[in-house]
């Protein structure tokens, strides 16, 4: 109560340890998701998951979470097709499904993940993620997404990058030759060293391949 706004998320779990101690769970969880809906993010999740355990009431809570996070997704989607324009303020992920995807990978339920990621695009981080993940039983899934990964990593110039993209592309060519895609990556890889062929760093390394 003596700190109404903007109150340390520490001050609000340490009252409701106190609050699950003496048995008032919806008190203790009311503070939780206060703090959830002000900073909503993995790690808060992760806090109202434990408090909701706590009381054995985190089926209920997460439901309630994942909404909160959809609706808030879908106020930012809104925003952004009204002020398409905006500074360099502006979230450029807070309208796609990252933190969803972040969430369910969290969870280990990486079908829900690479659904939230097709349905709404996630960050490149997540994406590589994905693709890791999937990559066993679904190379066809995982080979646009390190196709994609090797333009950004080639087109960041520099020897490091490079090797990083060639390293990629051993990686997808192991994939397309479990798919019996051989010649398709042969041609894609010539089309890669002509796309790229002022960069003679990067075309020294490729030859490997």
């Amino acid at each position: 109560k003596a700190f109404p706004q903007k109150t340390d998320s520490r001050l609000r779990e340490f009252l409701a340890d106190k609050y699950h101690r003496r048995k008032r769970h919806d008190e203790a969880l009311q503070l939780i998701w206060t703090d959830f809906t002000e900073r909503t993010q993995l790690a808060t999740y992760q806090k109202l998951k434990d408090h909701a355990d706590r009381a054995g009431q985190w089926p209920g809570w997460r439901d309630k979470a994942l909404a909160f996070i959809r609706a808030g997704i879908e106020r930012e989607k809104k925003q952004m097709a009204q002020k398409p324009a905006r500074g360099w303020g502006w979230n450029v992920y807070a309208s796609d499904h990252s933190l969803l995807v972040e969430i369910f990978l969290w969870e280990k339920d990486v079908e829900s993940a690479w659904r939230e990621a097709q349905t709404g695009g996630c960050h490149n981080s997540w994406w590589m993620q994905l693709a890791a993940k999937r990559e066993n039983k679904f190379p066809a899934d995982a080979i646009p997404i390190y196709q994609k990964q090797v333009e950004n990593l080639i087109n960041q110039k520099n020897n490091g990058s490079y090797e990083e993209a060639v390293k990629l592309l051993c990686r997808i060519r192991d994939l397309m030759a479990r798919l019996q895609q051989t010649g398709q990556f042969a041609g894609y890889l010539t089309t890669v060293r002509a796309t790229h062929k002022p960069k003679r760093n990067f075309i020294k390394l490729a030859e490997r391949l």
